[in-house]
């Protein structure tokens, strides 16, 4: 009995700490930042001629890793596989990538995606000049394949929110920030353990290889003045004669990566080991011409992202009710519904108040009576906290106002010409609503004797 008790102990700490609830935000804007990042990575101009002339060039003594003669046994084993297979593949990765930043069948477009940018990184290391950097990168991929990280901020998740709305035939206000799931802690913790693993292993093999001498200047110095001639780095050369700077830069890297790993104990560290380690990587590139790029974007998992906007939705200014815009909508018009849903989907912080006309009217004519019923009717209006009113396409333009993660969207809103165009378009658009989505599910307008 006292075994069979500890067991489910040890088994109920294991999945408190794996799988206890933790927001879906965090998970998605992780797979946002390591397929955006990973995208431009490979779509760089020399990546594709890099992938199809490596074979060419004069050095090449190709040596296929097992996981690229699984793709390549029909060229041969020993055979570098012909352009337009490199080709087809390579833009089969880039459109599956462009798929899963969107969330378009998010886990089905992340599976061939990671297969992809694996299998074009140990085609190029078939070649020789293993390097690591890449390789945190690639296990976050997998792991992003195999967890939840499409639940929200995906095409997936906007379309099945307006069609469970449009099947109750009603809009109902949600925040996604506040959505949590069991498993969306355990992938970026999985990829913070790699990440403290890593530096570990990275410090301890330069005290292993060096022991105390790695601190004593002069092994950097060494490694400095040898990128830094190699790549044609002057601010390497430059640090490689300030025997001060190396010594000090030396115990500092070897403590950072030493250390690395109390973040996972006290999570408030970050604060201070990210810029850190966002400095040294940097401090590295431009001195030694190392890119470790990705492990700064992969930083991306330590941060509580759905805590941050939380705060800022804990605002005095956004926490007031009354102090809010007001949108006035139909509700009994489909069309209506989606653009609401889609709205609040981004409506992040909380910043706007959503009305269903049918239900606020009797209020609304009493405390603006300058609103009439056809007119709300026919365009949106919106509500001002200083009582002022703006409807239709003016009303949506100052919608965006109030939703940061819309605000690129108010650059073509304000183009010349957008306040005599912007109004006929949404009329047209507005007057047309049963051509364009079957306006209403039985009416198209309000009773008026309401």
């Amino acid at each position: 009995m006292e075994i069979q008790q500890r067991q489910h102990s040890i088994l109920e700490i294991w999945n408190n700490y794996w799988f206890r609830p933790a927001p879906l935000f965090n998970l998605a804007i992780c797979r946002i930042i390591f397929v955006t990042f990973q995208l431009i990575y490979i779509l760089k101009p020399d990546y594709l001629n890099k992938l199809l002339d490596r074979a060419l060039w004069p050095d090449a003594v190709y040596t296929p890793l097992p996981f690229v003669q699984l793709l390549t046994l029909p060229f041969g084993w020993s055979e570098p596989p012909p352009d337009i297979f490199l080709s087809l593949l390579y833009w089969i990765t880039v459109g599956t990538g462009v798929l899963a930043l969107l969330g378009f069948k998010t886990n089905l477009s992340l599976i061939p995606f990671s297969l992809g940018c694996l299998w074009m990184q140990k085609y190029l290391y078939s070649f020789g000049k293993y390097h690591h950097p890449e390789a945190l990168m690639m296990m976050a991929l997998f792991v992003l394949a195999l967890s939840p990280s499409g639940r929200v901020l995906s095409i997936d998740d906007i379309g099945k929110r307006i069609q469970f709305n449009l099947n109750k035939r009603k809009f109902e206000t949600f925040n996604i920030v506040e959505e949590n799931s069991s498993f969306a802690r355990w992938p970026l913790l999985f990829v913070q353990w790699m990440f403290a693993l890593v530096y570990l292993s990275a410090g301890l093999a330069k005290l292993t290889n060096d022991g105390l001498d790695w601190f004593n200047g002069y092994t950097l110095q060494y490694y400095l003045l040898t990128d830094g001639l190699r790549w044609g780095s002057d601010l390497g050369v430059w640090l490689a004669h300030n025997h001060t700077m190396a010594v000090l830069s030396s115990l500092m890297a070897v403590g950072f990566e030493a250390t690395f790993f109390l973040v996972l104990i006290f999570p408030q560290l970050v604060w201070i080991y990210i810029p850190l380690g966002a400095s040294l990587h940097i401090g590295i590139y431009l001195a030694q011409r190392a890119p470790f790029f990705q492990f700064i974007a992969l930083y991306a998992v330590f941060i509580p992202w759905a805590s941050i906007v939380q705060k800022f939705t804990t605002r005095p200014w956004s926490s007031a009710s009354n102090q809010k815009p007001e949108i006035l909508y139909d509700g009994q018009c489909p069309l209506c519904i989606r653009s609401m849903t889609i709205l609040c989907y981004f409506d992040w912080f909380n910043r706007l108040i959503y009305s269903d006309l049918e239900q606020r009217w009797q209020t609304i004519a009493e405390t603006h009576p300058q609103i009439s019923l056809q007119a709300c009717l026919e365009e949106m209006h919106l509500i001002l906290p200083n009582g002022a009113v703006r409807k239709g396409f003016f009303a949506f333009r100052e919608i965006l106002r109030y939703i940061p993660i819309l605000w690129p969207l108010q650059l073509v809103l304000y183009l010349p010409g957008s306040s005599n165009f912007g109004p006929k378009i949404y009329k047209f658009v507005a007057s047309r609503r049963k051509r364009f989505n079957q306006c209403s599910f039985e009416t198209c307008s309000i009773d008026s004797q309401k």
